[in-house]
This record gives structure tokens, sequence and C-alpha cells, in this order.
């Protein structure tokens, strides 16, 4: 129960390792507010309930608030709603995003504004609300609240072919760093984590490596570029980004946390 009493805001929840943070989360007692375009979006895959169902079904405290992060407004309204559960947030995931690119001479300008849009931009819009509200809060042991953004091993390296998600990325770890230089002064200890190849059901031939154990020439390339026995889950970033939101992270901040296999120390 390392989040007891604390309200908890997880973009991108509907699915994938936004769904396994919620319910990490939501297990050590914190109230999840699940923000996505939809809460519906696993129960087609899998047949599981939505992830704001599947947290109360558990005996969890949850609520869905549908949320575009590309959208000003729609951010705005997400932590306002969102205060009215405690009169505070203790912790902001920044997870949503979308894995796609091409190299620069067939990325064109809209495809490049629409991929920024959401895997960068959306950061911005999402952290610069979370930082305004957690400023007006009083400090709990020094802390006024924990930011946790979703970076990727992609933001370090250089993916053949991915231009506008690698750059993104790299934003991020660097958003990441600024601003907990900028606010950790005031109390807001803000980090990231950054995944490697993880199995969420999006990529092609995924569902062949789970079901099966065959691999396709993308799988292929990630299990030979993994130390680690075996490709990512959602759940191997829940955990590394629980420690990140609780009190068992107090002294960490500006950091960027690789989960992944040991692809960056290969």
């Amino acid at each position: 129960m390392r989040l007891a009493g604390r309200t908890v805001i997880t973009t991108g929840a509907a699915s994938g390792i936004g769904r396994a943070i919620a319910l990490r989360f939501a297990r050590e007692g914190a109230h999840v507010v699940v923000a996505d375009l939809s809460d519906d979006e696993t129960s087609s895959r899998d047949g599981s309930p939505a992830t704001a169902r599947a947290i109360e079904a558990a005996g969890g405290r949850a609520t869905f608030l549908r949320t575009d992060v590309t959208r000003p407004e729609d951010v705005a309204a997400l932590f306002e709603q969102a205060r009215q559960v405690s009169g505070r947030i203790d912790v902001v995931v920044r997870n949503a995003g979308i894995f796609r690119g091409s190299p620069i001479v067939d990325t064109t300008p809209d495809a490049w504004d629409a991929d920024l849009d959401l895997n960068l931009r959306s950061h911005y819009l999402v952290n610069r609300q979370a930082i305004g509200v957690m400023l007006e809060q009083a400090a709990i042991d020094g802390v006024r609240g924990r930011i946790v953004n979703m970076a990727s091993q992609l933001g370090v390296t250089a993916p053949p072919g991915h231009l506008s998600y690698s750059v993104a990325k790299a934003g991020i770890a660097q958003m990441t760093r600024q601003l907990a230089v900028d606010y950790g002064p005031k109390g807001i200890l803000i980090n990231a984590v950054a995944p490697g190849r993880i199995i969420t059901g999006y990529h092609p031939g995924e569902a062949d490596y789970v079901e099966k154990g065959t691999v396709d020439a993308a799988t292929a390339y990630s299990l030979q570029r993994t130390p680690f026995w075996r490709l990512g889950r959602p759940d191997d970033i829940a955990g590394p980004a629980l420690f990140l939101a609780s009190d068992d992270c107090t002294f960490v901040s500006g950091h960027v946390l690789m989960v992944d296999g040991g692809w960056t120390a290969y």
C-alpha cells in the first residue's frame, strides 16, 4: 500500500503500459484517475474489463475521464476534475503516445507535426498543468508532487526509420531533466521511465511471439539486441514507475530510468 491515500493521474491508461501502471497503482492503494480517449480499448482485445472497471472490481478506486492529451482544454479539464477527488494530485504519469515514423525524406510536414503533437507537445501540456497544480499544494515531507514521464530507449539510440518518434522521446528525456532542475527547489520530483521493446499488442508479429513463440524480422532484431532472454511486458514498466511515484523515491529527480533488458548497455 505504498500509494495509500494518494490521487494519481495516469494518461493513456486504457491499454498497454498505461493500463498496467494504473492497475498496479490501484493495488498499492491509490485512487487512480484513468485518462484516455476511451476506457474500452482493451476490452476488444482480450475480453478483460476496461481499466477503471477492472480496478473497481478488484476493490480499488478509479475514475475514468475522457481526455485528448493533445488538446489544452482537455488537459485543463482533466486536472480540474481530478483535483476534486481529494483536493490534491499527488502523482502524474504521462504515458500516452504512438509508435510510428519514417526516414526524413518520407516524412511529410503534416506527419511530423502530428507525431510530435502526440508524442512530445502533449507531454509539455500535461507537465505544465501538473506543475501548476502541484505548486499550489502543501508539501508532504518536503514533496508537493511527483511526475513520471514516459521516454524510451529510442530516445538515446537511433532506430532506423523512426525519426519523429526518436526525436520526440529524446525531447521528453531532456524536458524531464530541465523541469526537475527548475522545480526541484519547489518540492516537485520529476523523473522518466525509458522502456525498451515492450509487448503491448500494437506491433505486427507480437501475437505470434506471445502465443506461438515465433518471431518476425522486427521481433528477432529486438531479441538479438536485448541481452536479457525475453522482451518486455507492460508489468515490467509498472514496477519502476511505482518506485518513482512512491515515497521510496525521495532524492531521485531528473533521472531517466532505462527499463530495456540491457538494450542500451549492449
